[in-house]
């Protein structure tokens, strides 16, 4: 958005467009060469094709899931949600995070235009996504100090009873306006880095009295509103506990934070260990629900604001290998909600936090933020989603990876970085693997010894492997050894391909062709 010296007319209208420097623009590459540039292992060839994974033709055929993607910044108006919508329909992601923005929603004093709030609702739930919302940032009519009128990260709790009550009757206006549409409300974005929380330094005490407050205002308009709270950024232990000391597990029914990093895996299975102790023990028996609520991976390597995350060599493969492994790990680790920032590339306008710096674009979207085509990691992250569904058990079934010498057999050995989430999905096991390591190191893939063994109710009668890059389904039933129970095969050992992003194994059933 322009500063407030260039703007003229009301924040709920556009302002015009401003030009991003070049450097951040990224060209649309051919799908097909990207897909031949992936590094398999020569014997893969042995793996007869036998077609390629169909997706379902709408999100709407899919009828609950655990993914979502981020649809935030519209009330800094950093993309055209107009333009999204017919991607988002065949996405297959279920739900949507939206910045409701009290800037644009009052820009006179007592009176509210949801009016723009009202399209993006109705056209996501129109679509199957459905949407929730994340009630966040100031606005300078109230908070003079904010250098820019979308008042990013500035809170309403230091300004007085006036701002007070002026932020709880928005409050109550919006989830007023929106009750039996959106159920589901977000206080606040990263209330613990600065860049999010001012004008003083952020503090879990005083977060949790906000989310008090706010929770108050939206259940006196909807009673059964499910109130998340958190939304922070990375996890902070300290800032955790001082909210919820302070009482925030009362008034919540989610807890989300967003655990940037390069390397999805990294320490997340004690990130979430750590949360769910501190929530169970705060919530006093009652469950509350853990979301991955941001996490996104840019497309390239130069011209945008996250090379903070540790960027030295992405491009839009990798930036798929990341999505994959993103949400997958998220999904066996447990979340109840694993969303991916963001639908698009932030572009249309400078990119903002509290404080005056203009910062680069945002280049972690699905489609890019220009042309509004997808990108690579579109058509991966929309296998993910057809096949992750609501119809996915998560189920942790045994797997074993090993790496055989044969002229060595002694030195053969285990293989500890390799993860593996596995899911019970109509009768039959399903298994998502892949090796742990830095997705920007762009690892040779390897063969490995891969042993499963499923459950007695459920069955493998033909092994299929598929390729979540390429979206080849491979024939594996010769790739194998069966182990056999009461006549019955409950577990196989394969020689199968070893990757840098997650390789899938069942059963054909699973797995519809195109």
């Amino acid at each position: 958005m322009l500063s407030a010296h260039e703007r003229t007319g009301r924040v709920g209208k556009p302002p015009a467009m401003n030009d991003i420097p070049s450097e951040s623009l990224i060209e649309i590459q051919d799908i097909p060469a990207l897909v031949d540039r992936l590094l398999l292992p020569a014997d893969l060839n042995d793996l007869p094709v036998i077609g390629e994974l169909a997706t379902p033709h709408s999100t709407a055929q899919i009828a609950s899931s655990r993914i979502g993607v981020g649809f935030e910044t519209l009330d800094r108006f950093m993309f055209d949600p107009e333009r999204t919508y017919p991607h988002l329909a065949v996405l297959g992601a279920k739900w949507a995070r939206v910045q409701t923005g009290w800037s644009r929603c009052e820009t006179v004093k007592g009176v509210y235009d949801f009016a723009w709030l009202d399209v993006i609702v109705d056209k996501l739930r129109a679509i199957g996504v459905q949407p929730f919302f994340s009630i966040t940032f100031g606005n300078q009519l109230y908070m003079p100090d904010a250098p820019h009128e979308s008042a990013v990260g500035y809170a309403p709790l230091y300004y007085g009873d006036e701002v007070r009550e002026a932020w709880l009757a928005y409050v109550r206006a919006l989830s007023a306006h929106f009750r039996g549409r959106v159920d589901h409300w977000e206080v606040w974005n990263e209330p613990n880095i600065p860049q999010f929380w001012h004008p003083r330094k952020p503090c879990g005490r005083e977060y949790a009295e906000l989310v008090r407050i706010t929770a108050d205002a939206v259940r006196s308009a909807i009673p059964a509103a499910i109130i998340i709270g958190g939304a922070m950024s990375k996890l902070d232990p300290h800032f955790l506990e001082e909210s919820l000391k302070a009482g925030m597990a009362g008034d919540i029914d989610v807890f989300s934070f967003h655990p940037y990093q390069l390397v999805p895996e990294h320490n997340l299975q004690n990130m979430y260990d750590l949360v769910r102790r501190l929530l169970d023990r705060y919530g006093k028996g009652r469950r509350i629900a853990i979301w991955q609520g941001e996490n996104g991976c840019p497309s390239q390597t130069a011209g945008h604001n996250d090379d903070w995350l540790g960027v030295y060599d992405m491009d839009q493969v990798t930036q798929a290998k990341w999505i994959a492994r993103r949400i997958l790990i998220d999904l066996k680790i447990g979340f109840d909600l694993a969303l991916y920032f963001h639908a698009v590339d932030l572009m249309d306008r400078p990119y903002r936090q509290a404080g005056n710096k203009i910062n680069k674009p945002v280049m972690m979207g699905l489609l890019h933020g220009k042309r509004y085509e997808p990108k690579y990691s579109f058509e991966v992250l929309r296998r993910i989603c057809s096949l992750f569904d609501g119809e996915s058990e998560r189920r942790e079934l045994y797997t074993r990876f090993a790496e055989v010498d044969n002229q060595k057999p002694c030195q053969s050995g285990l293989l500890a970085s390799v993860q593996c989430a596995s899911f019970a999905r109509r009768g039959a096991p399903l298994f998502a693997y892949w090796l742990s390591e830095d997705p920007q190191q762009k690892i040779q893939p390897v063969e490995i010894d891969l042993t499963v063994w499923w459950d007695s109710d459920l069955r493998m009668d033909r092994p299929v492997f598929l390729d979540l890059l390429t979206g080849r389904v491979h024939d594996a039933a010769a790739r194998g050894e069966d182990f056999v129970l009461d006549g019955a095969v409950v577990g196989r050992r394969f020689r199968l391909p070893l990757t840098d992003y997650p390789l899938v194994l069942t059963d054909a059933s699973l797995l519809p062709l195109q």
